[in-house]
């Protein structure tokens, strides 16, 4: 099982080196983090963008790019159809973006997992390593679906579940977070929690476990001994995956890291491997981390773990 980040590390350094198709790696940040997974053995970079951009970011990173295959493209949106149409058909074991809208290269994952006909729903599930806590906590969808439906949190919590299982989880508990009020009649996000309950509970989501709480208050509280300071809280309690109710939510919650002492990596898990898709606060040390992910993910899904 996976505990810590440290361990992701690791194990990309032993699995590595995969080949990584780099998109629109224009910014000094991205490159870097380029640059310091190939000297650890994580990656071998095949950038995809413009050349002169490329080349100036590097030289400000002294990266010296060109020892690496380089496919030299000017428009983003056919960047991100090449990348990612190579990277289904086989010739890449990672995909990450650069310096290029998230959106572009949605539409495009998108479109290629409609031509293979997996109705798979795009997610991003963004991981953080909490200092006393013995499991990575997952936060979900923090990326693509703006306002899902039941349906849609279904292949959510089931791209989540895949991601639990490959980290070492068996049987991953899940929170579907929701507010709740007196007057108006139950939440959407409410009831659609009750619905993955009952789905949980008959099995038609996989070895899972949906817990009753669906806040942080809920998952902590123990009525036999009421906490009366945060340092009573037993953080032991948080189940591996948090379900927000869209897309807002998730995303602001999974940035608290900003403001926490916990680490955050981010990816999304296509039919055919892992896409990392950092943000754009993000700094090159923590691509680098989810490029390590990327890795080992990437050899998790080679090898059939489950």
């Amino acid at each position: 099982m996976i505990q810590t980040l440290e361990d992701i590390s690791r194990l990309a350094r032993e699995k590595g080196p995969k080949k990584l198709a780099v998109l629109a790696p224009e910014d000094g940040e991205f490159m870097m983090a380029v640059k310091k997974g190939w000297e650890n053995g994580y990656i071998e970079p095949v950038l995809i963008g413009n050349l002169e951009k490329m080349k100036k970011v590097a030289d400000e990173v002294e990266f010296d790019i060109s020892q690496f295959e380089t496919i030299i493209e000017e428009d983003r949106q056919t960047i991100a159809d090449l990348g990612t149409s190579m990277f289904f058909e086989g010739k890449f074991d990672i995909e990450g973006k650069g310096q290029i809208p998230t959106s572009y290269i949605y539409r495009s994952i998108i479109r290629e997992e409609a031509k293979l006909g997996t109705g798979r729903t795009v997610s991003v599930i963004s991981l953080w390593e909490i200092p006393g806590l013995n499991h990575l906590v997952g936060f979900t969808d923090t990326g693509a679906t703006i306002t899902p439906d039941y349906n849609t949190k279904v292949k959510i919590v089931n791209n989540a579940i895949f991601l639990a299982h490959l980290l070492g989880y068996p049987r991953p508990k899940i929170c579907v977070l929701s507010g709740q009020r007196e007057i108006g009649g139950a939440l959407p996000s409410l009831n659609d929690g009750e619905l993955l309950k009952t789905a949980a509970a008959s099995g038609e989501l996989g070895e899972c476990e949906i817990i009753e709480a669906t806040n942080f208050f809920e998952i902590f509280m123990n009525m036999e001994k009421p906490f009366d300071s945060y340092e009573q809280i037993d953080i032991s309690k948080l189940p591996h995956i948090l379900l927000a109710p869209n897309l807002d939510t998730a995303n602001i919650l999974c940035k608290l890291n900003f403001l926490l002492d916990v680490k955050r990596r981010s990816l999304l898990i296509s039919t055919k491997g892992p896409v990392i898709i950092p943000a754009r606060s993000d700094f090159s040390n923590s691509i680098t981390g989810e490029i390590a992910m990327g890795v080992v993910i990437a050899d998790r899904i080679r090898e059939g773990v489950s």
